[in-house]
């Protein structure tokens, strides 16, 4: 039976219809075709991309560069590409919690530097794994992008975090009583399905601790972080088997102080007619069932 959910940091009403599963599945997808020999991200190559802004380790581990096709003009906003690994065919699913650290500690550094330049208001963090995704290369990337302007779901997020300071502990404790769309708990981080969950097997990692935004997390959260995303990515390839996939960092605005989530997006199925119209979206695993499944698998970690 369809259910209608709210999604409590966005108030956006989810329709929950896992009697609609498997109709219009979208199964094209899939890693775009570009050979490590034409690939502009691997070592050795990296004269192929625009500058260097940050490397970790010599020889490099991690590595950001300018996106040499911005969003914007880059006099109005940054645009950056995180490159995760020198390994061509890596994953988060496949990284080691060490390698999947040395990633977010390359965010951090440069949200911490791109929140302090003037102009900015708002910092968009992500990852398009697979082209149902939006990817355009196969190497693991991820991607920041400034604005000038306050984007509008971040502006809807921090409206509702702001007026309702407990909402996030609030949620956390009602999964952790409930226990049925947990998928890891590990104390500091938490991962469950949302009650209200936008895609079929979505999942969000949060803090259980307070902090404001993601370039204040300390280095010990940081790696809990690392492993807790690293086990969710790897269970969810256990189950659904290697899929395009989103990773968002819901990070507040610039300057607002309330807290983040990290949420990870299959892509197993596209918008049709009424998601685009009405902007609702259509769920058609149970949160709860996809939870179960989850816990199922252990991570590899």
């Amino acid at each position: 039976m369809s259910e209608l959910r709210v999604d409590v940091f966005t108030g956006i009403p989810t329709v929950l219809a896992p009697g609609r599963r498997g109709i219009g599945t979208v199964r094209a997808g899939g890693l775009p075709d570009v050979t490590r020999e034409a690939c502009p991200f691997c070592p050795g190559r990296e004269a192929e991309t625009e500058e260097t802004v940050l490397a970790i380790g010599d020889p490099w581990r991690v590595r950001v560069v300018a996106n040499r096709y911005p969003l914007l003009a880059r006099e109005l906003a940054a645009h950056e590409v995180v490159i995760e690994s020198p390994d061509h065919d890596g994953d988060l699913a496949t990284y080691s919690a060490s390698q999947a650290l040395d990633v977010l500690a390359a965010i951090r550094a440069r949200l911490r530097v791109l929140e302090a330049r003037e102009g900015v208001a708002s910092i968009s963090v992500f990852r398009n794994r697979g082209r149902r995704a939006g990817s355009s290369q196969p190497h693991p990337h991820a991607q920041i992008a400034t604005l000038p302007h306050v984007a509008p779901a971040i502006a809807m997020r921090d409206a509702i975090a702001t007026s309702d300071r407990a909402l996030l502990a609030r949620v956390i404790d009602e999964e952790r009583a409930s226990g049925a769309r947990v998928v890891c708990d590990e104390g500091e981080v938490i991962a469950w399905c949302p009650h209200a969950s936008h895609r079929a097997f979505e999942v969000k990692l949060a803090l259980a601790g307070e902090c404001a935004r993601f370039s204040a997390l300390d280095d010990a959260r940081l790696a809990m972080l690392a492993r807790v995303l690293v086990d969710v990515t790897s269970r969810l390839r256990a189950v659904l088997g290697t899929h395009d996939y989103n990773v968002l960092l819901r990070d507040p605005a610039v300057g607002v102080s309330t807290f983040f989530t990290i949420d990870v997006l299959p892509r197993t199925g596209g918008d049709a007619g009424f998601e685009l119209q009405s902007g609702t979206p259509v769920c058609v695993v149970a949160p709860e069932d996809a939870a179960r499944a989850l816990r199922d698998h252990a991570g590899s970690i």
